[in-house]
């Protein structure tokens, strides 16, 4: 956390320069000195009268992804306010009635602060977002008055796509992030393995190991999870589906047909059997991706029907599997 000033708000009273253990208010600028502020200090928030100071965090959190529907209600709610904005400002000017005037100035300020809080929401005022660095562009490419601050605009976007770049390079050049995706891996293949053997433990009624390998099995995917989490991996839901459909295409249209051709070669009925279930499969996953992408906004609930045996899924149960003739009453639900 840093503190940073409001210059409209400023009164100069100038008591947080004295507050100050570093120094970090003294500037020429008026702006506070984040290298210099000590993280969570507020001795400068707590002693401005004007209120002109706050802290806000060093990093911002991501953006809480909402859907395009969402979206436009805020913003269709912020022009509205905007509008009802600029009807009060038009009062304010055509009227000498104090009171009127007082009435006028709150209404104005309300819905200033509406707006905001709207845009906000909508991802317009979150310095690392993408709506961000649009707006900005479009201001560029839009006509400007001419003393419009091309060069500040073009700068400020520059060090925007920068910071987003720093960002995304975060770990991808050091150490921890191939440790966590090396650990994301190691967890992931723990948990299906421990899932197999409860599987066999139940099967030989040994109830007692079948529970313990599940337990396992289930804690692997909670350390599995946050290792790919912190990694960040988990983008937003299109880009999700995105890398999904990339993932079950090449695993139907490249990996599989490769190894079944060396099963075949091998003569191995038991593993051109799992990779044949596995490939039609994968394409099928493929496809329902697909359409999960076209209709990402759409908030009518669909259900899926897994097979339990070779892993098809269907929209609607199905009477036998497409795939593998497993009767329809087996699949289960989602």
């Amino acid at each position: 956390m840093h503190a940073v000033r409001n210059i409209k708000l400023c009164t100069k009273d100038c008591l947080c320069l004295y507050v100050c253990p570093t120094g970090a208010t003294d500037t020429e600028t008026g702006q506070i000195d984040a290298l210099k502020c000590l993280d969570g200090c507020r001795a400068c928030v707590d002693a401005c009268p004007s209120h002109a100071i706050s802290l806000v965090p060093d990093e911002y959190p991501p953006q809480q992804i909402k859907s395009t529907a969402v979206k436009n209600s805020l913003l269709a709610l912020s022009e509205s306010k905007a509008k009802q904005e600029a009807i009060a400002e038009e009062i304010l000017k055509s009227t000498e009635n104090p009171a009127i005037q007082q009435l006028a100035k709150a209404i104005s300020a309300s819905n200033k602060l509406m707006i905001e809080d709207l845009l906000r929401e909508a991802g317009y005022m979150l310095p690392q977002s993408q709506n961000v660095k649009d707006f900005i562009q479009t201001l560029l490419d839009t006509s400007q008055p001419e003393d419009f601050p091309k060069e500040a605009t073009e700068r400020l976007l520059e060090l925007l796509s920068k910071n987003l770049s720093m960002e995304e390079n975060k770990m991808s050049n050091n150490k921890t992030l191939d440790n966590l995706m090396a650990a994301f891996t190691g967890e992931s293949e723990a948990n299906r393995r421990y899932l197999a053997y409860s599987r066999k433990a139940k099967k030989d009624g040994n109830k007692n190991a079948a529970k313990l390998f599940k337990a396992a099995s289930d804690a692997e995917t909670i350390h599995a999870l946050k290792h790919f989490e912190v990694a960040n991996k988990v983008g937003t839901t299109h880009d999700n589906l995105l890398d999904a459909i990339a993932g079950e295409t090449h695993e139907y249209k490249e990996m599989y047909p490769e190894f079944l051709e060396i099963a075949e070669t091998e003569g191995n009925d038991e593993a051109i059997r799992t990779f044949t279930y596995a490939m039609k499969a994968e394409e099928v996953h493929a496809r329902l991706y697909k359409e999960a992408l076209e209709n990402v906004d759409d908030i009518e609930e669909v259900f899926y029907y897994l097979c339990p045996l070779c892993g098809n899924i269907e929209k609607v149960r199905p009477d036998k599997c497409a795939l593998c003739g497993l009767p329809g009453d087996k699949f289960i639900k989602y």
